[in-house]
């Protein structure tokens, strides 16, 4: 009986699996606010944790989930942005103009400082290197870091290659204000769509096309 007591406590202050989505490192799926004095819960809406939950999946997409007809040249497309949903696997190919650092203390993270997104600019052709309203944010997360490499790890394997990604698609909506696609001709976009690969399960270097 004692050992049922315990084991039931401890169900009720584990994070658990949410909508098939396990927790990592101590951090739920849905995700966590930052704790403040108007917020002292770190308490967030149901949106934001369907969102994060999209965010933090488990897994990638098998071979069978992967939609062949998702392309970088697609996504790109602003004729394409209502087209595609985040249940889609995906598989993209473009050249890697920077990995850096994702948002710091996000939701999606649990807003705590070890844990961070790997964000990376990819483009189409590399002559749109210098010209952010043409990059696509491709982003791993802290779980497939762990297979993954860290930040150091996968920019010295990386930037500056072609580089195809497998991963999930997924809207980020709070950037569609700063997406070329969404708000065009926009002062202060750095991307070209609100949609990502997010997260990424894999990514291999190949020769540029």
């Amino acid at each position: 009986m004692k050992r049922f007591t315990i084991l039931l406590v401890l169900a009720l202050f584990l994070p658990v699996n949410i909508d098939g989505q396990s927790a990592f490192k101590g951090c739920a799926a849905e995700g966590r606010g930052k704790k403040s004095k108007k917020n002292p819960s770190g308490k967030i809406g149901e949106n934001t944790k369907s969102q994060n939950r999209l965010k933090n999946r488990d897994d990638g997409p098998t071979a069978s989930q992967i939609d062949s007809s998702v392309a970088l040249a697609e996504l790109l497309k602003k004729s394409n942005n209502d087209k595609f949903k985040a249940e889609q696997g995906a598989e993209i190919t473009g050249y890697i103009v920077e990995v850096s650092p994702g948002g710091f203390q996000e939701s999606c993270n649990c807003s705590r400082k070890d844990l961070q997104d790997i964000h990376i600019n990819v483009v189409l052709r590399k002559q749109d290197a210098a010209n952010e309203r043409k990059h696509f944010i491709v982003e791993i997360t802290p779980k497939f870091q762990e297979t993954l490499g860290d930040i150091k790890k996968v920019r010295a394997a990386i930037k500056g290659k072609w580089v195809t990604f497998t991963g999930w698609l997924f809207y980020d909506s709070i950037h569609a204000d700063e997406s070329e696609n969404t708000a065009p001709r926009r002062k202060g976009n750095w991307r070209a769509t609100a949609w990502e690969v997010h997260p990424v399960s894999k990514f291999k270097v190949v020769p540029a096309p």
